[in-house]
């Protein structure tokens, strides 16, 4: 993830929750040099409002695991998903997204 969002020089806002890798403080695992090869084109935070982000004119696109708040404040601000559902309902809500209100696509394993 972190080398796609690198070579597609576009600007991102990611945000990365701390402890959620177990035994890792925040941002450990991001591969050597992508810091710094983003340079100020990417911002890496530890929380934001999310739906003021959402509500952001710049925002073109909101990588998501779809669980059912981020589902719809995504799509009450008229943003297009790129769907990674992990577990539970996000799975069913992803396939909305994708397939039913077509406002989104799926990222893919592989």
């Amino acid at each position: 993830m972190a080398w796609g969002l690198a070579s597609s020089q576009q600007p991102f806002l990611w945000v990365v929750r701390p402890g959620l890798v177990s035994g890792l403080d925040w941002i450990e695992l991001l591969p050597k040099g992508f810091r710094e090869g983003v340079g100020e084109r990417g911002c890496i935070v530890k929380w934001a409002p999310q739906q003021e982000v959402l509500a952001h004119e710049a925002v073109g696109g909101f990588w998501s695991h779809c669980g059912w708040n981020s589902t719809l404040e995504s799509i009450s601000e008229g943003v297009p998903m790129i769907c990674k559902p992990c577990f539970g309902d996000q799975k069913v809500n992803a396939r909305y997204v994708i397939h039913e209100w077509r406002v989104g696509i799926e990222l893919e394993d592989g």
